[in-house]
C-alpha cells in the first residue's frame, strides 16, 4: 500500500491503496492538503465535513479502484495531474459494474515533502 506520495504521480496510487482499503479517514488525512476542495457534483465545490459527505457516494458501492495518471504538468511544488479511474463493484444481485471517470487534480509539495491533493475534480472536464 502507498501512504504517501514523494513525486505528484504517486498522489493517484495513495488515493487509490486507502479507497481500496476503505478508510475514508486515512484517506483524507493522507491524500487532501488541509483546506482541501473536491468537486462534488460539476461546479459545486465540497471541502472539511462536506469533503467527507461527497466521497461516501464513492465508498458506497464498496468497490475496487483502478486509478492511471495520464498527465502530469509540474511546476515547481504544484502539479496538475489528468487521472483516468474505474471503480468496479457488484450490485444487489452480485452482477458486476464498473464506474469510470476521468480525474483532473491539483496537488502541492508540502514543507514535509509529502504531496496532496488541494484541488480534487473527479469530474475530469465535465
Amino acid at each position: 500500500m502507498k501512504t504517501v506520495a514523494h513525486v505528484p504521480e504517486e498522489t493517484t496510487q495513495v488515493f487509490a491503496d486507502h479507497f481500496n482499503a476503505g478508510d475514508v479517514d486515512r484517506l483524507i488525512e493522507r491524500y487532501y492538503a488541509p483546506g482541501a476542495v473536491l468537486a462534488d457534483s460539476p461546479g459545486r465545490p465540497a471541502s472539511g465535513d462536506e469533503l467527507r459527505a461527497a466521497l461516501a457516494k464513492y465508498f458506497e458501492v464498496r468497490g475496487t479502484m483502478k486509478a492511471t495518471t495520464r498527465h502530469v504538468l509540474a511546476n515547481g511544488d504544484t502539479a496538475l495531474l489528468v487521472i483516468d479511474w474505474e471503480i468496479e463493484a457488484k450490485d444487489a444481485s452480485g452482477n458486476t459494474f464498473t464506474i469510470p471517470g476521468t480525474s483532473t487534480d491539483v496537488v502541492r509539495r508540502g514543507a514535509d515533502g509529502t504531496w496532496r491533493c488541494i484541488i480534487d475534480n473527479p469530474h475530469g472536464t465535465k
